[in-house]
């Protein structure tokens, strides 16, 4: 989040932060769902109906046979995290994410390969017909559907969509995807349902980043109230919220889409494991999204007990993370030894009990954009004791704090096992545990930290990737890394001509990190969800993204 010296937020920072994380004005709140990312990877110079390739994700989205589908029913959904802010602009979380992924409809649509779509059956259906980029790629012209109507009533038109992006381009907003706009001059109403976007210069990756809930379109003028009562025009509209407890959704009945099914969702906020597992296996939810770690092996792959699962990877990647501002870890030397104490399998084992695996860089596996010549770094603690050596401190000098959230368990789980691995090399660490609004406060915010982890979801596409995370400016680079030579790979990748140009701009970014090492990347892991028998569409609730989940096509068996 902070990129100065002094770790200390700007005040348009601090607003966007505690605007984004819901934690303005509230007092303590309690945990949310890790930091939600989105975006994507390229915008070619022709014009676009579906179809160029994206970097990650499964197979497209195969549906009931709809001779099948029995409507009605309410579905109840132990969720695993405390929803927050409600704005889908400002939000930055992924358990927000979630839920508010069936009330919004971005413009542009996604199908689960991560390929842009006009066709209304795709995984993330989008709000325009068409589009056309110049072949300069300073001018989009979108194309909306006609019929489509806000929960509120009122129909989608172009002044909708203008609101909606001059609204997330404005710092007032805090917005979390302001940066979407910062290369677009104006947007302008051709007509009732034409709007086009004009650049200032080159971005390469605006058209994708269109595909993204923090992109969302919303009513005209609504700014002022949809952080408490969202206004989408997705399958499902808003009913409640009864925060850190439970929330409502109810099906919308002039949903301009196939479904919903169902007549309602119900999300209870099930922040304990087990406690998901159990009311799952007793009959209290009908669906739960990340089974218990330990018990994973058992619920996946073991059928039985009328529960049926899912699995994914990666639902979200990890890092180590260390204040690149302050000693000893303003030393890549420093920094690299310490990548070099850990074995990085053996958290995967360990803390994630096997759900999971190493990995060096951040990118989706199967990403176009993944550089595949850099591997994670081999436990080798003669090579970390060469280079404290080499370092300008001592590696018995500091006596350091680990600073790791309880929201998390495999993440105390794994600062548990790097403490020893630490301790072996000479480095004398505690653990502090945080309550997760605490370490959002003191190393997400105000950069108070020397150790700390956390994990990321949602981050595939690379320019929001290796924007937000590293460069100078980035968004959330609370670890106050800044390179030169990163920052121009990351802004040449942006301003690409094309997905071919912009490749090995991002896989040198990669490698600058990789031997800069301002985190130790640490793992991706894998997703889960398990279901009644009587739940059906499973293979159409995880979102492109991998993280958030859609509940448009879901029915359940009505007995």
């Amino acid at each position: 989040m902070t990129d100065n010296t002094d770790s200390d937020l700007t005040d348009v920072q601090r607003r966007r932060f505690l605007k984004a994380t819901g934690l303005a004005g509230a007092g303590g709140m309690t945990a949310i769902a890790g930091c939600a990312g989105g975006g994507s990877d390229t915008a070619e110079p022709t014009d676009s109906a579906g179809g160029d390739d994206g970097d990650g994700g499964g197979g497209e989205t195969t549906t009931a046979d709809p001779g099948e589908i029995q409507e009605g029913g309410t579905l109840v959904w132990g969720h695993s995290e405390v929803t927050q802010n409600l704005d889908i602009h400002q939000t930055a979380t992924a358990s927000t994410g979630r839920f508010l992924n069936s009330v919004y409809d971005p413009l542009v649509g996604l199908t689960s390969d991560l390929e842009l779509s006009t066709d209304p059956d795709v995984t993330s259906p989008g709000l325009a017909t068409d589009w056309e980029v110049s072949d300069d790629l300073m001018t989009y012209t979108f194309t909306l559907r006609e019929g489509v109507t806000f929960h509120d009533g009122t129909e989608l038109t172009a002044e909708d969509v203008k609101y909606s992006f001059d609204r997330i381009a404005d710092p007032e907003t805090g917005a979390i995807m302001q940066f979407v706009f910062g290369s677009t001059d104006s947007v302008e109403v051709e007509d009732e349902y034409t709007v086009v976007l004009n650049q200032s210069e080159r971005y390469q990756p605006l058209l994708r980043q269109l595909a993204f809930s923090g992109t969302s379109i919303v009513p005209a003028d609504s700014g002022d109230t949809i952080g408490d009562e969202p206004i989408g025009t997705g399958p499902f509209q808003f009913v409640m919220r009864q925060q850190g407890n439970r929330a409502e959704l109810e099906a919308f009945d002039d949903y301009w889409g196939e479904g919903p099914y169902l007549d309602a969702v119900e999300e209870r906020t099930v922040t304990d494991p087990d406690s998901r597992l159990t009311g799952i296996q007793e009959g209290n939810y009908d669906l739960i999204n990340d089974i218990p770690l330990d018990d994973i092996n058992d619920v996946v792959g073991n059928d039985g007990d009328d529960i049926d699962t899912r699995t994914w990877s990666p639902l979200s990647w990890a890092f180590l993370n260390m204040n690149n501002t302050e000693p000893p870890f303003d030393d890549p030397d420093f920094r690299k030894a310490v990548d070099f104490c850990i074995d990085k399998q053996a958290l995967v084992e360990g803390a994630l009990y096997g759900n999971g695996q190493p990995t060096a860089s951040p990118s989706f596996p199967n990403s176009a954009f993944r550089n595949e010549d850099i591997s994670p770094r081999e436990q080798d603690f003669d090579r970390a004791a060469e280079l404290f050596e080499q370092s300008q401190y001592d590696v018995g000098e500091f006596d350091l704090t680990f600073k790791v959230t309880t929201n998390y368990p495999w993440h105390v789980d794994a600062a548990t096992l790097m403490q020893q691995f630490f301790q072996q090399a000479g480095l004398s660490v505690e653990i502090q545990q945080l309550q997760w609004s605490d370490w959002l406060s003191q190393v997400f915010a105000n950069g108070d930290f020397t150790l700390s982890m956390v994990n990321f979801f949602t981050f595939w596409e690379p320019a929001y990737l290796y924007t937000s995370l590293w460069t100078s400016g980035g968004s959330f680079n609370f670890r106050g890394y800044a390179s030169d030579e990163y920052d121009q790979a990351v802004a040449d990748a942006a301003q690409a001509s094309g997905r071919e140009e912009a490749i090995p701009l991002y896989q040198e970014a990669q490698s600058i990190i990789h031997e800069d090492v301002p985190d130790v990347m640490l793992w991706f892991r894998d997703g889960t969800l398990a279901a009644k028998d009587h739940v059906n569409g499973l293979e159409t609730v995880l979102s492109p993204n991998n993280s958030e989940l859609g509940f448009g096509r879901v029915w359940m068996d009505q007995e």
